[in-house]
């Protein structure tokens, strides 16, 4: 055995000896960019990955690192729970990137036309907490002039992933209220969502997004900013990272092949994507957003975007003092 191989962790080497595989229980939405781990067709070296397709909205609603070795999770409850110094530790990937001016809502009779028509207005959403939210609420203040204490939030339930809300934040608790309802019977003036609401998806009148054009506000912010926000990461348990620490780079380099064959599947034939205008959606994509809008590691695009967000965790009561990077993801 020469000197490399007496550097490995016995796993590995014995991994590398063809002497067995280590078994991994992964939990991640079913998208199409990691669908090639979910059906096999990428394996993550040396690992017996056993994949659990989950619903999204899983990973913001309890703490996936006590489950599963390896899982997708919201970005804001990871940064928190990370710097609370619970045993989880991120690798940068990033799965989920959200166009978050797209999940504002008010009525289509509202006079409300920017976020500044917002002060001292209610607004209602289904938690406080929620990435998506930590998000939009950092770019309404940064380049819109509307700061989160200058509502009222009313929100279905009590915050739960160890957050509490800050003490300036004002904000009124109406149990099992569903944002798109409030805004519907008139108890708030909007509505700040991670998912789109029923009666849009299903063009039916009575509720209309905030801006009026938001696909073009969210890319003239993108060109403005360079971020497209990040909202969810893949975590591992923090002992399974201290004993196996080269499992995270086997898992970073399989997400990134999974994220290489969906990119080529869609760009060798556009018609295999299911929209009918296809072919000038992913131009336009690539047009307005590069050639890999979806990278992985912490490139300084990515980094940009996590400092960012980092900044805005901060700012709005998460954590308690603006970690580096590098305390929150595996080197790769």
């Amino acid at each position: 055995m020469n000197a490399r191989d007496q550097g490995q962790p016995v796993i590995e080497r014995e991994v590398a000896a063809g002497k067995g595989l280590l078994p991994i229980h992964l939990a991640l939405a079913d998208y199409d960019r990691t669908k090639p781990l979910i059906d096999g067709r990428v394996k993550a070296e040396g690992v017996d990955l056993t994949v659990d397709p989950k619903w999204i909205g899983d990973f913001c609603e309890q703490p996936v690192y006590e489950k599963y070795d390896v899982a997708e999770f919201s970005l804001s409850w990871y940064v928190a729970a990370r710097m609370r110094g619970e045993p989880v530790i991120a690798m940068p990937l990033f799965p989920l990137r959200m166009p978050v001016l797209a999940y504002l809502f008010v009525r289509d009779d509202s006079t409300i036309t920017c976020p500044r028509d917002l002060i001292g207005k209610r607004i209602g959403a289904p938690g406080y907490r929620y990435t998506v939210n930590l998000w939009s609420r950092g770019i309404l203040k940064d380049y819109y002039g509307l700061s989160p204490d200058q509502l009222t939030w009313v929100t279905g339930g009590p915050e739960g992933a160890g957050f509490v809300i800050p003490k300036n934040i004002k904000v009124e608790m109406i149990p099992g209220a569903k944002p798109e309802d409030m805004l519907r019977d008139g108890i708030v003036d909007a509505i700040m969502v991670p998912t789109t609401p029923t009666s849009v998806l299903k063009a039916q009148p009575g509720i209309r997004r905030l801006f009026r054009d938001a696909r073009a506000e969210m890319r003239s912010l993108v060109a403005r900013t360079g971020i497209l926000p990040i909202t969810h990461t893949i975590v591992m348990k923090q002992s399974l990272y201290d004993r196996e620490p080269w499992l995270a780079k086997s898992i970073y380099n399989a997400f990134c092949d999974a994220q290489r064959m969906n990119d080529e599947f869609y760009d060798n034939d556009s018609k295999r994507l299911g929209l009918s205008e296809a072919v000038f959606f992913l131009e336009e994509e690539r047009a307005i957003y590069g050639p890999n809008a979806w990278s992985q590691g912490l490139d300084a695009k990515n980094r940009h975007v996590i400092e960012t967000f980092v900044r805005y965790a901060h700012e709005q009561g998460y954590i308690d003092r603006l970690p580096k990077l590098e305390e929150l993801f595996t080197p790769v």
